[in-house]
């Protein structure tokens, strides 16, 4: 398929949401998040001082949702791409192209905290394609909205991702 069957194909799954259970966070998770992201605001470790700032216990960082894309132990090395994703790509028909991150815009709306089931759901909002110094690619914005099981919203993401073919050898 080419770029301009891609986009089109693409094109035909804006605004269709894709919804699917995260699963509970743990405190362990977000404090191995917060630790592996330079975070050492006791909020995030110590449900006391969480509670002295006014927060029901020890909360996740602000990008905590954003970055971890699943709770599972992911994809071997084998099953990644060339770009190194597994399947971030919410069932969007873009195997073979090379994938890139183009700017996020996070709105938080409420902490995330121990024992929290999230639900994420990811939409496309708009696909395309343009052409470059270096030949065509699409440029894709998704939506995610992260929320807790009883539909309270936790985190809305809007990115951009970059699709374009693999550079010929």
């Amino acid at each position: 398929m080419n770029l301009d069957e891609v986009c089109e194909q693409v094109r035909k799954q804006v605004g269709t949401v894709v919804r699917d259970s995260l699963g509970r966070v743990s405190a362990t998770e977000f404090q191995r998040f917060a630790i592996a992201a330079g975070e050492t605001d006791p909020v995030y470790f110590d449900d006391e001082a969480a509670r002295a700032a006014g927060l029901p216990g020890a909360i996740a960082p602000p990008l905590f949702l954003s970055s971890v894309l699943g709770w599972g132990a992911g994809p071997p090395d084998g099953e990644l791409g060339a770009d190194g994703t597994g399947d971030e790509t919410a069932g969007l028909p873009l195997a073979g192209l090379r994938l890139m991150g183009a700017g996020q815009d996070l709105d938080f709306h409420n902490p995330v905290h121990d024992g929290v089931r999230v639900v994420r759901e990811t939409s496309v909002e708009d696909v395309t394609l343009k052409d470059g110094r270096s030949g065509p690619f699409l440029v894709i914005t998704r939506l995610r909205r992260f929320l807790d099981e009883s539909g309270t919203p936790l985190l809305t993401c809007r990115d951009n991702l970059i699709a374009r073919p693999e550079a010929s050898a």
